[in-house]
């Protein structure tokens, strides 16, 4: 369970990155409060979301699995130090192996999280944990 819950840590990490410049702008409430932090974002927040900030959320966020998963790989082969055990060559060759945990493209994801929104006593779930869950339910189908 420890690499899973560093792999919602690093998830969140490059999202915070990578999606940060347009999720200011999109959950701001009141423009004096800072953005929640991009983890913890809502069927609330993805109903606001339009078909470019659906494809850049979930880019990033598969984007930052990826990331994750070669660092938690090298960990445990003892090679973190060697920087081509994290690097996007290394994320290519678990791309070409079939081996991505987040393999899907974006699209993929979009449709399957806007069809569990759809139902709204889903609203207050965490985009992460619809995508945590639905990859899952993706990968054993």
């Amino acid at each position: 369970m420890i690499v899973r819950r560093r792999t919602v840590v690093g998830i969140a990490a490059v999202l915070f990155l990578t999606g940060g410049a347009f999720t200011a702008g999109v959950v701001v409430a009141d423009a004096g409060q800072e953005p929640r932090h991009p983890a913890f974002l809502t069927g609330a927040d993805w109903s606001t979301f339009g078909f470019r900030d659906k494809q850049l959320y979930l880019s990033g966020f598969i984007a930052g699995a990826a990331a994750e998963q070669v660092r938690a790989l090298a960990v445990q082969n003892g090679t973190a130090s060697d920087s081509a055990s994290i690097s996007s060559h290394a994320i290519a060759a678990l791309r070409d192996g079939k081996a991505l945990d987040y393999s899907y493209a974006p699209s993929v994801y979009a449709s399957q999280i806007d069809d569990f929104y759809w139902w709204t006593d889903h609203a207050s779930t965490p985009i992460v944990d619809v995508m945590i869950t639905t990859n899952r339910r993706m990968k054993r189908e």
